[in-house]
């Protein structure tokens, strides 16, 4: 689990401690941790699926983006 994600027990979900995190980002993070659990019909047998590397990419961008910016 990422250190910036936190459980909130009102709201049952995951929730930022600090900052908001954009829609799109907080969907990839749900998609690898549900390909953690099980595979989708998109997962090959060698592990490769095309739905987490997009995930992986567009939250490595996500980091860069704040990192360039100053918003760590």
């Amino acid at each position: 689990m990422c250190h910036l994600r936190a459980r909130s027990p009102a709201r049952g979900g995951v929730v930022t401690a600090r900052r908001e995190v954009p829609l799109l980002v907080r969907l990839a993070w749900d998609c690898l941790d549900q390909h953690r659990h099980r595979r989708c019909g998109k997962c090959a047998e060698a592990g490769f699926c095309p739905v987490v590397e997009a995930a992986r990419h567009r939250i490595r961008e996500w980091r860069r983006f704040r990192h360039v910016w100053g918003r760590r």
